[in-house]
């Protein structure tokens, strides 16, 4: 088994994610960086755009996130972010009614969502 780190991705509402990871790769202020176990600790600022989780050699799951803050230490990537959807478990009709009823910044984001998908 490949060694792993621990994913945990938090919005306001819900922890949405809490899963061992090989890989994380996460859309930073200065551009995409990718988290190994035993990453050196980092606090990087996000930016709209997808977080892949990989396991097994490949991409398992897809979050898109609003911006946000990465907290990584050698055993872990913690990310908060305001917004968050999991593009593995939506449909384009779901973000579609849920972007035409939002307003302002979630509307916003859930059409970027859909554009994603």
């Amino acid at each position: 088994m490949a060694e792993t780190t621990q994913l945990e991705l938090v919005t306001p509402a819900d922890i949405m994610v809490q899963k061992p990871a090989e890989m994380v790769v996460a859309p930073g202020a200065e551009g995409l960086f990718g988290v190994l176990p035993r990453h050196a600790p980092l606090l990087s600022d996000l930016v709209r755009g997808i977080v892949e989780v990989h396991e097994n050699g490949k991409v398992a799951n897809r979050f898109m996130i609003d911006g946000g803050l990465a907290d990584v230490s050698g055993e872990s990537v913690t990310i908060l972010t305001e917004r968050a959807e999991d593009l593995d478990k939506v449909s384009r009709d779901d973000i579609k009614s849920r972007a035409d009823a939002a307003s302002g910044a979630e509307a916003e984001f859930l059409n970027v969502v859909l554009a994603a998908l």
